[in-house]
């Protein structure tokens, strides 16, 4: 029950923010929209992972949702290592990011 709590709080402070920043910056510099749907399906498997973190250390919630909300956190520091998938996802995401000055 507790870590049906944290994934929620996870999702709703952490991930959604996370995912609808990615989304933003890829949209903008015209990214395929299949790096876009392989950002948004990295985000969502992510959930789990992450809340298992949040179990595990409550004060990373609360730093790294202040460094999410005020921006000292890029997207791909928190989802990148929370899976293979989620790897390949930010690598190809950044391609587009980096080449494009976003």
């Amino acid at each position: 029950m507790l870590q049906e709590f944290l994934a929620t709080l996870v999702g709703a402070l952490i991930v959604d923010p996370l995912q609808a920043e990615m989304n933003e910056r890829l949209a903008q510099v015209r990214a395929p929209q299949a790096v876009i749907a392989d950002v948004r399906t990295c985000a969502e498997a992510s959930l789990p992972k992450l809340a298992e973190r949040a179990m595990a250390e409550p004060l990373w919630v609360v730093t790294t949702t202040l460094d999410v909300w005020t921006g000292r956190t890029a997207p791909e520091e928190v989802l990148g290592g929370t899976s293979a998938q989620c790897d390949g996802a930010i690598k190809a995401a950044r391609v587009y990011l980096e080449s494009r000055g976003a």
